[in-house]
Order: structure tokens, then C-alpha cells, then sequence
């Protein structure tokens, strides 16, 4: 013998419960499902409504999306770049500089060379230098001019880009020397650079001058930022 089922009979006991379990269980499918766009947001008693993320097309209308994530009172904290479609607007990333050889601070050489270098995780659309050159004149001879620029490189794909060599003019001024700042520039880097580990060194020489006059560099700004940021500074670059 086959044992039938008890029929359900709307309003029984039975059946509300089994009900219920459906509409659960259609409940939890439904959350499970991705929202897009899908905003989460609280309410402030002095502020009012604040929004904690996002993630909303892209407002350039070029497509894929915009994710944005704030602090308490909706500041921007992590946002990727909705200008360029790729990376990280927010937060700028730093880069620590070191002299390439330590202690080795001044060159006096005619020759490019590396004498600050740093390296860091790509994670912006553009990465942006500005640095200051020390020109000093060694105090005989013909006036000292000193020239100095910045380099990029993608360790991964090879991608590298090579920022406008900046020449000062002609010095008599001996140590502390004559100050000039370089920058800044800035370059739109390859979407498929994202993550990988960059390269950054500061190339100094001496163009001409007397017997030791010298150049020395500062980095002041070596930092990956949006394309809203940088690109007011693209000039004389090459961008992707």
C-alpha cells in the first residue's frame, strides 16, 4: 500500500505554516540576490540622512559602476575613479622616496642618474610628481646649470612613462644653492597597471658649471590620485 498525504485544507494549521515556510524561504532567496544600484545610508539627528556606500552607474555615463564608501558624517573615504573607469579616486596614495644610495645626497656628475627611488602598489587611474631641485655652484669657474626628472615603470607589463626634464637656470649661488621646483606633473596610467607594483626614481645631473658644483633633489608630491586631480597637470605628459 501507498500512504497518501493528508490534503491541505486552506485556514488548517497545516497549511498556514507551510505557507509561511515558502514565503521565508522566497525572503531569504530574494536577499541573496544582487542590487544594483544598491545604497546603504542611516539617519542622522543633526545631519539628517548620511550615506555609509554606494554602488551607482557610472555618473559619466560610459557605464560600469561607481563604489563609494563614507564615514559617519559622508565624507569620502574609498571611491573608485568615475572619470577614468578604473581605479581609485580616493584614497591618494603616497609614495615613500629614499636616496637611491645612502648618504649619496648630491651628484656632481654629468651623467642621468638615479638619486631618489621609492616604490608602491598602483591602485589610482594617475600618478602625479613634483620634487625640488638644490642647484649649487661650486664657487669657481662657469656659472653651474643642473637638470633633473622623474621616471615611471610597471614592473609587471613593462609600461613606463618618463616626466619632462626640468633644466634651471645658470647659478653663482653657492651651498645652500639655488632652489627651483619641478612639477607637478602628471600621467593617466594603463587600466591593466592596476595593482601592479610601480618604480619611481628621480634622475639628476649637472648640465655645466666649475669643478664642484653639484645638484640635489627633494620630492615633494610622488602620489597616486584620481583623474579629477591630476588632470589639470597632464601637460607635457603622454597619457594611455
Amino acid at each position: 500500500m501507498v500512504a497518501n498525504h493528508p490534503v491541505e485544507r486552506p485556514g488548517s494549521a497545516d497549511y498556514i505554516v507551510n505557507q509561511l515556510t515558502a514565503l521565508q524561504q522566497q525572503a531569504e532567496t530574494q536577499a541573496r540576490q544582487s542590487k544594483f544600484p544598491f545604497v546603504v545610508s542611516h539617519d542622522d539627528p543633526v545631519l539628517g540622512r548620511i550615506t555609509d556606500m554606494q554602488i551607482v552607474p557610472n555618473p559619466s555615463g560610459s557605464g560600469g559602476a561607481v563604489v563609494s564608501v563614507f564615514d559617519g558624517s559622508g565624507n569620502l573615504v574609498l571611491g573608485t575613479d568615475p572619470d577614468a573607469g578604473y581605479g581609485l579616486a580616493q584614497p591618494q596614495a603616497q609614495v615613500p622616496m629614499y636616496p637611491t644610495n645612502p648618504g649619496l645626497i648630491f651628484n656632481s656628475g654629468n651623467t642621468f642618474a638615479s638619486y631618489y627611488t621609492g616604490q608602491v602598489q598602483q591602485n589610482n587611474s594617475c600618478f602625479l610628481a613634483q620634487w625640488r631641485m638644490n642647484n649649487s655652484w661650486g664657487g669657481t669657474g662657469a656659472a653651474s646649470v643642473v637638470e633633473s626628472y622623474v621616471k615611471v615603470f610597471d614592473s609587471v607589463t613593462g609600461w613606463n612613462w618618463t616626466s619632462p626634464t626640468v633644466t634651471t637656470g645658470s647659478s653663482t649661488t653657492t651651498a645652500p644653492g639655488l632652489l627651483t621646483t619641478a612639477g607637478p606633473y602628471a600621467v593617466q596610467v594603463p587600466e591593466a597597471s592596476i595593482g601592479h607594483y610601480f618604480g619611481i626614481d628621480i634622475f639628476t645631473r649637472v648640465v655645466s658649471g666649475g669643478a664642484s658644483s653639484a645638484i640635489a633633489v627633494t620630492p615633494v608630491t610622488m602620489i597616486g590620485c584620481g583623474y579629477a586631480f591630476a588632470q589639470s597637470w597632464f601637460g607635457g605628459t603622454t597619457s594611455p
